[in-house]
C-alpha cells in the first residue's frame, strides 16, 4: 500500500509542477521510488493513473455540518469545491482528463471517491435549508461542478470571484419562493 500511495503522490506533485501533458509513467516512478512496469501494471492508461491520484485520494472530506444559513452555507460548499480545483495538481489533471479521457476509459476514484462524498455534503446542506422539493441535486451539483471548471481552468476566473458569484447564483436559484 505504500507504493501504491507514493505513486499517487507523485503524479499529485508531478501534474503540478509539469502538467497533464508533460506527466509519463516513467517520471511517476522514478520520483515515487517504484519501477514504471509496476505503474503501467496498476494503471495502463494515463487518465487512470491521473483521476486515481486526483479522486481516489487526498482529496479533503467536504463538508457535512451545515447550519441552515443557506448563503453561509453555499458559501462553505462551494468554497470547499473551488478550493480544491483551484490546486495545481487538480487544474492540470482535470484539463488533461478532459483533452485524454472518453466515455470507456475507465477513471478510478471518480464517483466513489469524489462524487459520491460530494453529492452526500450538497444533499446535507439541502436537508438543512429546507430548499425546494423540486431541486435535483444531482443536476444541481453537476451545474455547480461545471461552472466551477469552466470559471477555473478555461477562463482562469479568479477563486474569490467564483465563489461569490456561484454563491450567490444558487442562492437565487435554491432559495424557497
Amino acid at each position: 500500500m505504500e507504493r501504491h500511495e507514493a505513486v499517487l503522490a507523485a503524479t499529485r506533485e508531478l501534474l503540478a509542477e509539469e502538467g497533464y501533458t508533460a506527466l509519463s509513467f516513467s517520471q511517476v516512478a522514478r520520483r515515487a521510488g517504484v519501477t514504471r512496469q509496476l505503474v503501467h501494471r496498476w494503471w495502463p492508461l494515463k487518465a487512470s493513473l491521473v483521476s486515481e491520484a486526483l479522486f481516489g485520494s487526498g482529496v479533503e472530506p467536504w463538508p457535512t455540518g451545515y447550519t441552515g444559513a443557506l448563503r453561509a452555507d453555499l458559501h462553505t460548499f462551494i468554497g470547499a469545491i473551488v478550493a480544491y480545483g483551484s490546486r495545481p495538481d487538480v487544474r492540470a489533471g482535470v484539463a488533461g482528463l478532459t483533452a485524454d479521457a472518453d466515455a470507456d476509459t475507465p477513471l478510478p476514484g471518480l464517483v466513489e471517491g469524489f462524487l459520491v462524498p460530494l453529492h452526500a455534503s450538497l444533499v446535507a446542506l439541502l436537508e438543512a435549508n429546507a430548499t425546494r422539493d423540486s431541486i435535483d441535486p444531482v443536476l444541481t451539483l453537476n451545474t455547480i461542478r461545471g461552472a466551477v471548471v469552466m470559471h477555473l481552468i478555461a477562463d482562469r476566473t479568479p477563486p474569490d470571484v467564483v465563489v461569490a458569484h456561484l454563491t450567490e447564483t444558487m442562492f437565487w436559484a435554491l432559495s424557497p419562493r
